[in-house]
């Protein structure tokens, strides 16, 4: 029984995962930290639909008194931008407590676009220091030598060739490129935002799994007994997933499936 399907499965589906992706935001439950929980994969292969953005949550209780608000989600994106799927990580301490008036879907989303805007920011001082360390390289080995030794007229000549064609060619072009390319990724922020807004309007689902435990045909008395009966039912009593999560029930949707021990 695996408790979770490869990384490498799900991104080779490609931007639509194989599926149509319906507008909504779909909110899967998971208590793994890392990889892609067995439950999904058992939804989407036979639901072929899943919402336009989805966001894997993990909540976890560290061994600390308490979380900071704005310490207590971990965004990470998977895979390229146009899959639109994230991955969050709920911390909480062991004196906090998850309330159903916390706000958590509010919270979560803040995160979230949080979350864009300093990979945007970080995108794009990559590739500013790219350009600086290209140009600084260029100009470099643009210096003349002859026999190996730079004459002090050769590099006044040089440093004043130099200097020029950067004055004629780079506060025309190379500042407009920098512009554009700036004007495009707050372009694409703004879009990617208005379109977790879009999605974030056209409604959140809140996807959990419901695993039952059944024992084989071939499997012994006891094993039957203590399986089907007494494990099903202290299963039965003990909290639901929805209630630990405080998930409302009018936005719920349980994806179950049997494995078979």
């Amino acid at each position: 029984m695996h408790s979770k399907v490869s990384m490498a499965w799900i991104l080779g589906l490609g931007p639509s995962l194989g599926l149509v992706r319906v507008p909504g935001v779909g909110l899967v439950y998971t208590e793994l930290a890392s990889g892609v929980p067995h439950i999904f994969s058992h939804f989407i292969t036979n639901l072929p639909a899943i919402h336009s953005t989805l966001v894997f949550v993990c909540v976890k209780y560290l061994p600390v008194y308490t979380v900071p608000p704005d310490e207590r989600f971990l965004v990470k994106r998977i895979g390229p931008k146009n899959f639109h799927m994230f991955r969050c990580v709920a911390r909480y301490g062991y004196k906090d407590i998850h309330k159903k008036d916390d706000d958590f879907e509010q919270m979560l989303f803040n995160s979230l676009m949080l979350f864009v805007r300093l990979e945007s920011m970080m995108e794009e001082y990559t590739d500013s220091d790219e350009y600086s360390t290209r140009e600084l390289n260029q100009a470099g080995n643009a210096n003349p030598r002859i026999n190996g030794i730079s004459t002090s007229s050769n590099m006044e000549l040089s440093y004043a060739s130099h200097d020029s064609i950067i004055q004629v060619q780079s506060p025309n072009h190379t500042g407009n490129s920098q512009m554009m390319s700036s004007g495009q990724t707050y372009q694409t922020v703004g879009d990617e935002i208005a379109f977790l807004n879009a999605c974030r309007d056209a409604g959140v689902v809140h996807i959990l799994g419901n695993t039952i435990i059944r024992a084989r045909r071939d499997s012994g008395f006891l094993k039957k007994v203590a399986i089907n009966y007494m494990y099903a039912f202290l299963r039965k009593i003990c909290r639901e997933n929805s209630a630990i999560f405080n998930v409302p029930h009018e936005s719920l949707l349980n994806v179950g499936q049997v494995f078979y021990v």
